[in-house]
């Protein structure tokens, strides 16, 4: 009989490390348990530069997430989710020969036809991390996105390979066993986000997923699959700090007055107000304008969006997405923002919280855990599943269903 199970999410971002403890039950309705955050300290966009402070950072995260769930992140399995610079997609093509025609396509048959779609050639020094069939062809048929059972004597695979520096995942790696985390996972944000933003549907219809979190990240997604990511190397962590330059202030009061009384767009202001924000000094505070305020912020967000939508434009994904614009991560909560990407991308926006499960609101109504609830989500569907050793985790968590 089939019986709820318990996973966890570990979240590298570039603002904060995030753990998430959640339980799924027989009819996939998932409730989180328990929820811990901690500074990125030892790491940078999402890559370890110091692996004392990186396995501290996790360790601080990971103890608040059991003490609120009452689990501990060892016991369970355990997906981790990567970004930066250093990840890159290619797109790779296999084709078989059906090895029992009359009996159908089988498995067997499909997995073959993968492998030899990633048999490429790659530097020592990079690994590939996800291999997600784009479609398949059966005997010149296109479109295919389940060939299983199809009858059929050649079997084509389309695949996009999302491939990073080895050196990145082996530290990342080594952070976790020191904390005894050994079932584990690694899964692209991008990958992992659209889950907790997005069902199978708006999948379907194609949509451009914009993660605006302390960098910002571009996954494009059509026909239900995704098909291209970027990350944009601004994001809300920029806007921050030229409100701490414009206003001649503290990075963290410059964060607090963005939170509190920043907006995307001057013109949403209908008349000015002052703020009272500490001087930088430390010594005392200060009155400031809202609208200089806004005016600090405005030219940095249409920079973060007009940059992400030339990525999806100069890589000619933006057509056909009926889906439009998705936006999460902790600088959508930014007001405005919406409404200044719709008239940049020219197409439909949506802001999305991880609203898909249950749980404190806390993490459920912040688009900054979009990711880290969209890890809990990935790790129960199969397409998560990278070459090689692990592929046999996600196996594991499918079987308890």
């Amino acid at each position: 009989m089939a019986k709820s199970i318990r996973t966890a999410a570990i979240d590298i971002g570039t603002t904060k490390v995030a753990c998430v403890l959640a339980e799924t039950d027989p009819s996939r309705k998932t409730s989180i348990l328990g929820y811990g955050t901690a500074p990125p300290d030892g790491f940078r966009q999402g890559a370890v530069i110091s692996l004392d402070k990186a396995t501290e950072s996790l360790a601080v995260a990971v103890a608040a997430a059991e003490e609120e769930a009452g689990v501990k992140v060892k016991t369970l399995p355990t997906f981790v989710g990567i970004t930066g610079a250093h990840l890159k997609h290619l797109e790779g093509i296999g084709a078989v020969s059906v090895r029992r025609p009359d009996r159908g396509i089988s498995a067997r048959d499909v997995k073959d036809v993968v492998a030899q779609a990633q048999a490429i050639r790659l530097p020592s020094d990079e690994q590939i991390l996800h291999v997600v069939p784009t479609q398949y062809i059966v005997d010149e048929q296109k479109g295919v996105r389940d060939p299983l059972g199809m009858f059929g004597v050649k079997l084509e695979v389309e695949v996009l390979m999302i491939i990073g520096a080895l050196s990145a995942f082996e530290n990342i790696d080594r952070a976790l066993e020191r904390l005894d985390i050994r079932s584990r996972l690694m899964v692209l944000s991008g990958l992992a986000t659209s889950y907790a933003v997005s069902d199978e549907n708006d999948r379907s219809m194609g949509y451009i997923l914009v993660d605006l979190g302390g960098v910002t990240t571009v996954t494009v997604y059509r026909e239900g699959e995704i098909r291209f990511h970027r990350m944009v190397e601004i994001g809300a962590t920029n806007i921050t700090r030229d409100v701490a330059i414009g206003l001649r202030t503290t990075f963290g009061e410059a964060e607090r007055v963005k939170r509190e009384a920043g907006v995307a767009m001057a013109a949403m202001l209908e008349k000015d107000e002052a703020l009272t924000v500490e001087d930088a000094s430390g010594r005392g505070t200060k009155q400031v304008s809202r609208r200089l305020l806004a005016s600090v912020i405005e030219p940095r967000v249409e920079e973060i969006l007009t940059l992400a939508n030339s990525a999806v434009r100069e890589a000619r994904m933006g057509e056909n997405l009926s889906g439009g614009i998705i936006l999460t991560g902790g600088g959508a909560q930014l007001r405005g923002v919406d409404i200044l990407a719709e008239q940049l991308f020219g197409m439909p926006v949506r802001l999305a919280r991880p609203d898909r499960v249950t749980g404190p609101k806390a993490v459920t109504s912040d688009p900054s855990f979009a990711t880290a609830v969209g890890l809990i989500l990935s790790g129960l569907e199969s397409k998560v599943a990278p070459p090689g050793r692990l592929t046999r985790l996600v196996d594991q968590v499918r079987g308890w269903f």
